[in-house]
């Protein structure tokens, strides 16, 4: 499986920690906001590895995969927001 590398911009960190502060976005949305600010391998990110984000957020790692995934192919929406069928 290939492994996506996330590295936020402040202000793309700034917004994902405001959404969760808030806490007034779907679960799904602030899952993955947590999944992205652990994930972050940039200068002000703690670059967790995916299992240690699985076990401090009770997630799969499918879907620490897919949110990776989708903020690198798609960007910071991309990566919170499901997809519309």
């Amino acid at each position: 499986m290939i492994k996506y590398v996330v590295r936020l911009t402040l202000i793309e960190r700034e917004r994902l920690e405001e959404s969760i502060s808030k806490g007034r976005a779907a679960a799904s949305v602030l899952l993955h906001a947590r999944i992205l600010l652990k994930a972050d391998e940039g200068d002000d990110g703690p670059g967790w590895s995916d299992e240690k984000i699985r076990e401090a957020l009770d997630t799969s790692l499918s879907t620490i995969h897919r949110v990776r995934q989708g903020f690198v192919e798609t960007g910071y929406d991309g990566a919170l927001y499901r997809k519309k069928p």
